[in-house]
């Protein structure tokens, strides 16, 4: 993934502000808060390639796609961790990027799986199948989502156990299984009796595409939130508190977005 190449014309930070159609202190934004790699230093100068370009490109089609730049920052992290871009962002090979931001499921020989996760070997692969992370799928291994098997990777590499790391794994699935119980008595309580009464059923589809989308899109901004928040109120009352809360305030993207699309920093993440 040679995002950073040199090739082509070198550009300065305003030749690729006007090939970006972006203002300079957006580009050194952008670099404050890590979603651009920096230029290649010459001296006092920094020149950029066309892989600053095709970055700002992405940049701009996952913001018009609803992205906050905390999610941009942690999408484009994951992928220089690994994992595929596609895959985290639910875009088939030559698709357009406009697709959700659901993951394509992975499959993996037992050899591959091990590669990534050393620590699922013996009675915990099987622990693993029990709380959802992977499934089988003839000699092979099904992951639903390849991002959360990115994360008990990385726990298990920071020092947690792997236990720990599989009952989260296991707890996000009953939780996310309830929830969507609740959504779909919803749909099927209310929703459904409505088109029935007057609407095509053809008309559930889009709408259920949509609905799928917005439901995605909302849960991950409300876990992130409720996620910083809960880390904040533990700092409270831990031995490593402000290592905690310097640690939120370095990931933290103070950015939002008024009604025009403007984006304005210093609001909340």
């Amino acid at each position: 993934m040679a995002e950073n190449s040199s090739s082509g014309p070198d550009m300065t930070i305003d030749e690729l502000a006007r090939q970006a159609e972006l203002p300079v202190r957006t580009i050194r934004e952008y670099h404050t808060v890590r979603l651009l790699p920096p230029p290649e230093r010459r001296g006092r100068v920094g020149y950029y390639g066309p892989g600053h370009v095709h970055r700002l490109e992405l940049i701009a089609r996952l913001q018009r796609r609803g992205y906050s730049l905390a999610g941009i920052r942690d999408l484009l992290q994951a992928w220089a961790a690994g994992a595929d871009l596609t895959s985290l962002l639910g875009i088939e090979p030559g698709q357009a990027p406009g697709a959700p931001l659901d993951e394509m499921p992975l499959r993996l020989t037992r050899d591959e799986l091990l590669a990534r996760v050393p620590a699922l070997s013996g009675s915990a692969l099987g622990r693993a199948r029990e709380a959802g992370l992977i499934q089988s799928d003839g000699d092979d291994v099904r992951v639903r989502s390849p991002a959360l098997l990115v994360f008990v990777a990385d726990g298990i590499a920071a020092g947690v156990p792997v236990s720990d790391m599989l009952n989260l794994a296991g707890t996000l699935r009953r939780q996310l299984s309830s929830l969507a119980e609740i959504i779909a008595d919803l749909i099927a309580d209310r929703l459904l009796p409505a088109l029935q009464a007057g609407q095509s059923p053809g008309e559930l589809v889009p709408l259920l595409q949509r609905g799928r989308l917005l439901l995605i899109q909302g849960s991950a901004s409300l876990l992130a939130d409720s996620i910083g928040a809960a880390l904040l109120r533990r700092s409270a009352g831990s031995d490593g508190g402000a290592a905690l809360r310097a640690a939120i305030e370095q990931i933290r993207v103070g950015a939002v977005a008024d009604g025009s699309g403007t984006i304005r920093y210093g609001g909340a993440s």
